[in-house]
């Protein structure tokens, strides 16, 4: 009995090390990120604020210079950008893409969800925070410490050292996404050195390569075979293959075209956003989903038209 109780004791007490031992590496680690905070700040003269919850983060709101607008509420609809860096040389570690701007619901903007706002996975509720103190047009830089990041781990995949504090910047849409999806056609238009480009009044862009050679009509409700290629506008293929539909079922900017041609016809059509998958996550093919706000890049080829 008297070794049994030795041995639980033994245990108990070296619990107690282990968890004073961790207690004391985190308020070390803590403790030190709040020093290389504060002397950053101070350093560059950066008019940071802590956050109201005193958890530990600091940021700097830039409103735009003439705004009747109110901050964003949790429920609105957010259109931005964001990136992640290290804070004390530079490195940036994380960006979204050029060729679409986030957007979502500013209560899951900090969130680490597929196809969320979050950042490289992580969840970082100072994003909503800080988005819903903005107004739209505005930006915003906030200095997350270690232990509100990666931690002692850091992030090795992506070159992230151990207790390295991030700095996160936003930069806010008073812009429609409708107009935003417009910017990343027209950028891409003129990357690729596109020409006879027409756009349609729907807002998709379109290219004819051949006109066909067909008589009947396409309708929303004309079954139509399909032969096509899906794309991101950075090259990635989301999906292909030959499928036979009505316009109708399709997404609203492939039907505003394919009804406006014969059988035989082939074309590139750029469809903005807002007349494709929306803000959404969309399941695709093999290319592993189209994100939210994405423009679609499509090659399409009308193989045959069913009355």
């Amino acid at each position: 009995m008297i070794k049994k109780l030795s041995l639980y004791t033994f245990a108990f007490l070296a619990a107690v090390v282990l968890f004073n031992s961790c207690k004391k590496e985190s308020q070390s680690v803590q403790m030190l990120d709040d020093g290389r905070l504060a002397d950053y700040l101070a350093k560059n003269d950066i008019k940071a604020v802590p956050d109201p919850a005193k958890t530990g983060y600091f940021y700097v709101l830039t409103q735009p210079a003439v705004s009747d607008k109110p901050t964003y509420k949790l429920s609105d609809s957010v259109r931005y950008n964001l990136s992640g860096k290290s804070m004390l040389n530079g490195t940036v570690y994380w960006s979204s893409p050029l060729i679409r701007n986030m957007g979502m619901s500013a209560y899951y903007a900090g969130d680490a969800k597929e196809s969320s706002g979050g950042f490289m996975g992580i969840n970082v509720p100072a994003i909503t925070e800080v988005l819903t103190q903005l107004k739209p047009g505005g930006s915003a830089r906030i200095f997350l410490p270690s232990y509100l990041a990666f931690g002692k781990n850091g992030f090795p995949t992506a070159n992230i050292p151990s207790n390295e504090i991030i700095e996160l910047n936003i930069s806010t849409y008073a812009e429609k996404q409708a107009v935003l999806d417009e910017q990343h056609i027209q950028a891409f238009i003129t990357a690729k050195s596109l020409t006879n480009v027409i756009k349609d009044e729907s807002g998709v862009h379109y290219i004819v390569t051949d006109a066909g050679t067909g008589t009947d009509p396409i309708t929303i409700n004309t079954d139509v075979k399909l032969k096509y290629t899906l794309r991101m506008l950075d090259g990635t293929t989301s999906d292909s293959g030959e499928f036979t539909t009505a316009p109708k079922s399709l997404v609203l900017g492939m039907e505003k075209i394919l009804v406006k041609f014969k059988k035989g016809a082939k074309l590139r059509i750029l469809i903005p956003s807002v007349l494709g998958y929306g803000n959404t996550f969309k399941s695709s093919g093999t290319g592993g989903g189209i994100p939210a706000n994405s423009v679609l890049d499509f090659d399409a080829e009308i193989v045959d038209v069913t009355k």
